[in-house]
């Protein structure tokens, strides 16, 4: 049986969510016209279950590669050769139950690399090699943000972009960073006894002005499909219009509102138990608060 989740990654096979096919629509347009651009959003906004749906909508056209900083350890950013083969093996465990061919490759490509250089010739080898285009996704890229190594791999990524425009090589059709921050605006520091300026390695970057809240119109779907499941009492559409304007949207807020009701009381879907959740959840400690 479907429930409402609010820890971790959203199934559409497994909870209720709110259908965000037309907000995909839109970030597959910026794919198509080869963008790089950055997905940053608060905790909880939904952005990997996003960039988890993107990808299984992209899969049957392009090999998309899609990778997380998250729990990545700060060693490897002191290390160019050993943060190059880590990038290497992660993009290789990513696409290994899709193309196991192409993640053999990358693999054996992750003995050899040395350096960013090295890695950005095994990039444009294996892009120039595959039979379809490849997609980039990092996920958690503000974790490693503020790390000189980490810049240099941006510029590296932004030069294989331009090059690209030239002919001049191959690259990503599209790279999508994802993070609380907008990295844009990272500070830059090119010598140690310099003035940390702020940096322009990403400028290449398009604006990502997609609305990524839940509409109440989504709310109000989500909210049939569970009482048609649960055959119970529910005004779908007061109780989406109720939901939106205390939370306007917020994906965790939208969430945990319809799990308290649901789970805490006794799925009783009235004026005075919606008021009683939004009590409760402003005054229980969750993640989303706490941080």
């Amino acid at each position: 049986m479907k429930r409402f989740n609010t820890t971790g990654l959203c199934n559409p096979k497994k909870h209720y969510m709110v259908d965000i096919s037309d907000k995909l629509e839109k970030i597959k347009v910026l794919i198509e016209n080869e963008e790089y651009f950055v997905i940053n959003r608060p905790r909880q906004y939904g952005k990997t279950t996003t960039l988890t749906a993107l990808e299984r909508s992209l899969s049957g056209e392009y090999l998309v590669i899609s990778i997380s900083f998250e729990g990545i350890g700060d060693v490897i950013f002191n290390d160019e050769k050993l943060f190059c083969q880590t990038f290497l093996k992660n993009s290789a465990k990513a696409i290994r139950l899709i193309d196991r061919n192409n993640s053999n490759k990358l693999f054996e490509y992750s003995k050899d690399v040395t350096d960013l250089d090295t890695l950005s010739d095994y990039i444009s080898e294996f892009i120039e090699e595959c039979d379809r285009e490849v997609i980039l996704i990092i996920d958690e890229v503000d974790k490693s943000s503020d790390n000189q190594l980490f810049i240099n791999f941006l510029g590296i990524l932004r030069e294989k972009y331009l090059r690209r425009i030239d002919d001049e090589d191959v690259s990503f059709k599209s790279v999508i960073l994802a993070g609380l921050y907008d990295i844009k605006n990272l500070k830059l520091k090119l010598r140690p006894d310099e003035e940390k300026k702020y940096n322009s390695l990403w400028n290449i970057a398009v604006p990502f002005n997609i609305d990524m809240s839940l509409s109440e119109k989504g709310i109000e779907k989500m909210l049939k499909e569970y009482k048609n499941d649960r055959n119970i009492r529910l005004n779908a559409k007061k109780s989406a219009e109720f939901i939106h304007f205390y939370t306007n949207g917020y994906p965790f807020l939208v969430s945990r509102i319809c799990q308290i009701i649901d789970e805490d009381l006794n799925a009783l879907w009235n004026e005075e138990n919606m008021i009683k959740a939004i009590k409760i959840l402003l005054n229980e400690k969750n993640t989303l608060f706490d941080d």
